[in-house]
């Protein structure tokens, strides 16, 4: 008897599409500083990149002149008019730093938006800030609150300096767009 043909079912994509995210590093700046776009709901989350940089532009409105220099993200569309996701740096590392709870999601937010960039950037995270921001988010996912997660101001630090590890490999690897 002849064998039947294997029929594979179809590789079920999910829908990837841009969203709008805003960063704040300024503790003392109301609202966003500076803004990039991620390609979201696929199997490779990315920023805005271009020649081996993430691509940061200072106002919403040159959100498509940024788009334009990426290829692969032009592809998913134009861009969004709304901001979707706010990393806001200076809180997250004012509540890792002193506080015992994150209602809002601050911290979690902006772990899960530094994992895409750090992963754009190609550059290795030490094992232990890798470790660290990973357990973090785990916790964090699961609902646990600061004040039961922080059981030492150690820890608290060994955070704080993962993030800034974060801060500064995104850093290198950026370009910003003023105009």
């Amino acid at each position: 008897m002849p064998e039947l043909p294997i029929i594979h079912p179809p590789h079920l994509h999910s829908h990837e599409e841009l969203i709008l995210v805003g960063f704040r590093l300024d503790a003392r700046h109301d609202g966003p500083q500076f803004y990039t776009l991620l390609s979201v709901g696929g199997e490779n989350e990315r920023p805005l990149t271009a020649d081996g940089h993430i691509l940061f532009f200072t106002h919403p409105q040159l959100a498509a002149k940024a788009l334009a220099l990426d290829a692969s993200l032009m592809s998913l569309g134009p861009p969004p008019e709304e901001m979707e996701t706010f990393c806001d740096v200076a809180e997250t590392l004012y509540r890792v730093n002193s506080q015992n709870t994150d209602p809002e999601g601050v911290i979690l937010d902006c772990l899960l938006v530094f994992d895409d960039l750090v992963r754009a950037t190609r550059l290795h995270m030490p094992d232990r800030y890798q470790g660290i921001l990973t357990e973090l988010a785990a916790r964090l996912t699961e609902g646990l609150q600061l004040g039961k997660i922080f059981s030492s101001h150690a820890l608290r630090e060994h955070v704080e300096d993962a993030l800034l590890w974060c801060v500064g490999a995104v850093t290198v690897k950026a370009r910003i767009m003023t105009v």
